[in-house]
């Protein structure tokens, strides 16, 4: 239950931009064809919709397009639509009620299901969750954060909640 109030928020926000486009930015981008894949680099920077995502790299992976590749086609010519987006290094996750950080993200569209992993942290208001794995199940609505392989003290999930004030005012 505990998880559900400060991660519970982000699929509500991140399933009602799935159609939203997607603009992305950074300090450098490859085309790698032969694995259909975007990598950007540097300050990268993904926005779709009232979501946010920032990395020092973010890799787009996209599926085999349905029709015929002419032989000569340019670079990404003949793709399908994204199958995987990894980001990697500093990794920041920022919903309009909530900010998840971690050391690399994963959104895979097959399963429609972001992993976050690596030290991470999720606030949501003064709320503060921490954990080693986060897993996002946007279509169910469901979240889960796991502690680290050891599960030692200072490798279980922790979490810190405030609830609302009594007048509504909330915090």
């Amino acid at each position: 239950m505990a998880l559900t109030l400060c991660v519970g928020g982000a699929q509500a926000q991140i399933s009602t931009n799935r159609g939203d486009p997607i603009d992305i930015s950074g300090d450098n981008m490859e085309v790698v064809d032969a694995q259909r894949m975007v990598a950007w680099k540097g300050r990268v920077e993904a926005l779709q919709g009232n979501n946010r995502l920032r990395a020092d790299a973010i890799n787009i992976y996209y599926g085999p397009g349905t029709g015929p590749r002419a032989e000569n086609a340019a670079p990404g010519t003949g793709w399908g639509d994204i199958d995987r987006i990894e980001a990697v290094g500093n990794v920041y996750f920022v919903t309009p009620e909530q900010v998840a950080r971690g050391e690399k993200g994963v959104y895979t569209a097959a399963s429609d299901t972001i992993v976050i992993t690596g030290d991470v942290v999720v606030a949501q208001g003064e709320n503060v969750l921490r954990g080693d794995t986060l897993t996002i199940q946007v279509g169910a609505g469901r979240s889960t954060m796991d502690a680290g392989p050891g599960g030692g003290p200072g490798e279980r999930v922790r979490g810190v909640f405030y609830p609302k004030k009594s007048d509504g005012a909330g915090r």
